[in-house]
């Protein structure tokens, strides 16, 4: 389910960037500019969510299996 998640948060960032550098170039960039910060939040979605899964199978791991 977590891998389903990441995935899900790549895409949007992906989807929502294009349709926004298409937006931009048909109503202007101006007016569109300060959207360009939510393909960032779910590309920091992803990463945080990576990195918390990481976390937790490191700590899942028996104490002489650990890094």
């Amino acid at each position: 389910m977590n891998k389903i998640f990441e995935k899900f948060w790549w895409s949007m960032a992906i989807i929502i960037f294009i349709a926004l550098i298409y937006f931009s170039f048909i109503d202007g960039f101006s007016k569109w500019s300060f959207y360009f910060v939510i393909p960032v939040l779910c590309i920091a979605m992803a990463m945080m969510r990576r990195f918390m899964i990481k976390r937790l199978e490191n700590n899942q791991k028996p104490p002489n299996k650990r890094k």
